[in-house]
């Protein structure tokens, strides 16, 4: 599974860059298309730090807010901190989307920096 995300990944950011040679080739200038594709290549970097932060259970322990007059309730909930420090201290998780979008976003970014050279 992992080689065929992977490659998958690889096909995607491969098209996008016969896409942009196409584009040089129809003499589209150079800077606008180094602009599209960092600028795509950093929505997929974020993209995929946001699925990084989704799975690293950075929002464990959080609390559910309540309504002003629940002060009772607010007071006496207890949190197990020793089982929420064990989630969060858990490995990071890197999920397939996440893998997916930093490595197109990182080979976007990367062709969009050697077309400007």
């Amino acid at each position: 599974m992992k080689k065929s995300a992977t490659s998958y990944s690889f096909l995607i950011a491969l098209l996008g860059v016969l896409l942009g040679v196409l584009a040089l080739l129809l003499h589209v200038s150079a800077v606008k298309i180094s602009n599209v594709f960092f600028i795509l290549g950093l929505l997929c970097i974020l993209v995929g730090c946001i699925c990084l932060v989704a799975k690293g259970h950075l929002f464990t322990g959080w609390r559910i807010f309540h309504r002003k007059g629940d002060n009772e309730r607010f007071e006496n909930e207890k949190i197990p901190a020793k089982e929420i420090g064990h989630i969060k201290n858990s490995k990071i998780v890197v999920n397939l989307p996440a893998r997916v979008t930093l490595l197109i976003g990182v080979i976007w970014v990367v062709f969009a920096i050697i077309i400007t050279i």
